[in-house]
């Protein structure tokens, strides 16, 4: 929490790290989180001390970079600046194009593609004022897929349609007996990814996952400590159990549904097969499919996608309507594929959120 809270200041627009940086899981009390963010404050300032200091004994880290460039107040000796993926730009790269009056930026940006919202990005095409000319046109798809998109899109107030390309054929595959091959398979959470491999493999498939080896074999190292009666730091959704049992009861909780795969692994084929898997992705060139979450795809395309069904279509509070983010990261889904895109585990939802209203969206 400490370092995360550094690499958030970091992010930011801010001089100095502040409360507001630490974050603390949702779970907890907020009378608590604010007495832990109290707490863990002077730890976070001195963390950054010691990261900027000219020979400290770590490595420097990307983000610490960019904000000892950043606080130089560095000039950009250009006349034009173009800002690609604006929507999730961090604060503190509109702090340095802020500080830009002898350049003319042009930001471009989706700010239905804000997706990395839960790591410090803030949307900045709501806080640029500039002259807009919208983008609504797609080479990547056919009509069918803008339909689906300008659908969602819909659902989170946006009023002027996507358009695709008409000379583009695009297959819309959403019953679920039909099962088409598929060149990429798109999850929201990394455990549906890792779940998502197992299956391929065990089905006799080459997949790739788009995860590296440390990051699956963190799953196994925090199961076994877990199940060995220590507390694991790693994963993060590991972090909050003392216990493998908490493990196992929050997952089949209403709230905990994200980490059941990977707790359903280590339960019946335990953590050595997922030392095993960590080892068996085959290279995306050679493989038969790309196995990522969305946020990894972002910025992809393959001419075949199918979507998991992984994603948070109610509100947090349980309501019809999911939250804006969730719709966003769905939106972000269905529009990687080119030609064929399979939703055929999504229709139920897809069809009940269609059905919606806006109003029907708790204020």
């Amino acid at each position: 929490m400490i370092a995360d809270g550094r690499d958030r200041f970091c992010r930011s627009a801010d001089i100095q790290p502040a409360a507001q940086h630490i974050v603390v899981d949702e779970k907890i009390d907020e009378m608590l989180a604010a007495q832990l963010r109290t707490y863990l404050l002077p730890y976070v300032r001195r963390l950054w001390e010691e990261s900027r200091a000219a020979h400290a004994g770590s490595a420097i880290s990307p983000d610490v970079l960019l904000k000892l460039w950043a606080l130089s107040e560095p000039r950009i000796e250009t006349d034009f600046i173009l800002f690609d993926e604006a929507q999730d730009s961090d604060g503190v790269m509109l702090s340095v194009l802020g500080r830009r009056r002898h350049a003319q930026i042009i930001y471009v940006g989706d700010p239905y593609q804000q997706i990395y919202e839960w790591r410090g990005a803030i949307n900045a095409m709501a806080q640029i004022d500039a002259p807009e000319c919208a983008l609504t046109e797609s080479f990547r798809f056919g009509a069918k897929f803008a339909a689906l998109a300008s659908r969602l899109l819909a659902l989170l107030g946006e009023l002027t349609p996507l358009r695709g390309q008409e000379t583009i054929g695009s297959i819309l595959v959403d019953d679920p007996a039909l099962a088409p091959p598929v060149d990429a398979i798109l999850c929201r959470k990394n455990v549906t990814a890792i779940w998502q491999f197992a299956a391929g493999l065990e089905a006799g498939h080459r997949p790739a996952i788009r995860m590296s080896p440390a990051e699956i074999l963190a799953y196994a190292d925090g199961a076994d400590r877990l199940l060995a009666g220590q507390r694991a730091f790693r994963p993060a959704a590991f972090s909050l159990f003392e216990t493998w049992s908490d493990a196992q009861a929050f997952a089949r909780s209403a709230f905990g549904q994200d980490l059941l795969p990977v707790v359903r692994i280590v339960d019946e084929l335990g953590t050595g097969y997922l030392r095993a898997l960590a080892q068996r992705s085959a290279a995306e060139g050679d493989a038969d499919y790309v196995i990522s979450t969305v946020h990894r795809a972002k910025g992809l395309e393959w001419k075949r996608v199918k979507v998991a069904n992984d994603f948070r279509l109610r509100g947090a509070d349980g309501s019809p309507m999911p939250d804006d983010d969730e719709l966003r990261l769905l939106y972000v889904a269905v529009t990687r594929a080119q030609h064929v895109l399979d939703i055929s585990e999504l229709r139920d939802e897809l069809r009940r959120l269609f059905t919606l209203r806006r109003q029907d969206r708790p204020a």
